[in-house]
């Protein structure tokens, strides 16, 4: 196929939510468009995805991918790929893979790409060697530790499967860290001298969040002009909320739910963490950080160690040890001049490794050919 072909790309997601991987979705639809190829969405109408991409203008179709509904999900799909006729079909989580890459096999669409974007285990059981090996002609995953997990129990030819990273935005309009937490400090009523680390991600179990507050009770005596905040939302709100209640700082604990502009957040904070327990990939929110310049603090499961360079931009820590994750929050806080070359070289390997005029072309390759 001619490399200057403009494509037809239909993107699947299951998913109501908005975490890292649709905001992936997002922007990876946004940058093929800046391209000029033709973009459409198959999502529930009724998820953040969705509601984005048609304000966004894109083309949007709404189905309901639920494991009771495979089968009529199939015949949609296939109403759909027939109707629109794509040159590619990339599907992202189970249920609308199933949908979406059956259709798309049956009506031959040249190019049907699964993106694996977590490293939960898969099993090594027919139905999924039947989808990544056979109803798939393209595997692509956010990091090495999923590639390695589908190569171990799937038995894949690796040459089938592509790791690329989630890009972040390449330009930024941000104030200095001094101006973000001034901000912040306004924003949450408190004075001059509070500073802040903090941790942005969906409000879900496996991100640990109770260890996360068990690491800050660790330090909380010791520093006491230092804030916990918390970026996002979800099922875990309540929980945490009540945690927050209970414990002796909860005036230093602040539940701020789902922001938009995250960015500001990470450049207010002194370090920013992510205390995940499993099933993570290539984690948005600390890439998101590291582009700011604000160095990082992640648990060893998953991709975060790909991305965090021990003692160089950031610190890894045991998963659920808080003990491990407040060590690492101090030695942030107090070395002060290591944490000054830290920011230098996250920004350094965003700018590096991690933006769409990276990645967004290897994409665009892959599924040209």
């Amino acid at each position: 196929m001619p490399s200057d072909k403009k494509l037809r790309i239909i993107h699947t997601e299951a998913s109501p939510h908005w975490g890292g991987q649709e905001i992936r979705i997002f922007e990876e639809m946004k940058w093929f468009r800046e391209q000029g190829h033709e973009m459409i969405l198959v999502a529930p109408d009724n998820g953040t995805l969705y509601e984005r991409c048609k304000k966004e203008g894109f083309v949007v179709i709404s189905i309901y991918f639920t494991k009771p509904r495979t089968l009529i999900n199939i015949l949609k799909m296939l109403w759909v790929i027939w109707r629109k006729k794509p040159d590619v079909v990339a599907t992202h989580s189970s249920t609308d893979s199933w949908a979406g890459l059956i259709a798309a096999f049956l009506l031959q669409v040249r190019k049907r790409v699964r993106y694996r974007h977590i490293s939960a285990t898969v099993k090594g059981n027919f139905l999924n060697k039947l989808q990544y090996s056979i109803l798939a002609n393209l595997v692509i995953t956010t990091g090495n530790c999923i590639s390695n997990i589908l190569i171990e129990n799937l038995k894949i030819n690796e040459s089938k499967i592509h790791v690329l990273a989630t890009p972040v935005h390449s330009s930024l309009d941000l104030p200095s860290k001094e101006e973000a937490r001034k901000s912040l400090q306004k924003e949450l009523n408190l004075g001059k001298d509070t500073r802040f680390i903090g941790q942005v991600s969906v409000l879900r179990g496996w991100k640990g969040h109770p260890y996360l507050l068990e690491a800050f009770y660790i330090i909380a005596s010791d520093n006491p002009n230092l804030h916990l905040v918390i970026v996002g939302d979800g099922a875990m709100m309540q929980s945490l909320k009540n945690r927050q209640a209970s414990s002796s700082f909860p005036n230093r604990i602040h539940l701020v739910g789902h922001k938009e502009n995250v960015h500001l957040y990470f450049k207010a904070f002194e370090c920013a963490i992510l205390s995940s327990t499993h099933n993570e990939g290539i984690p948005q929110s600390l890439l998101q950080s590291m582009q700011v310049g604000t160095p990082v603090i992640g648990t060893k499961v998953g991709g975060i160690p790909e991305i965090i360079i021990n003692g160089e931009t950031g610190y890894l820590a045991e998963p659920q040890d808080p003990k491990s994750l407040s060590s690492a929050i101090i030695k942030t806080l107090v070395d002060t001049r290591t944490a000054k070359k830290m920011s230098v070289n996250c920004q350094k390997q965003i700018e590096e490794r991690y933006t769409w005029g990276f990645i967004g072309p290897q994409i665009l390759q892959l599924v040209q050919t």
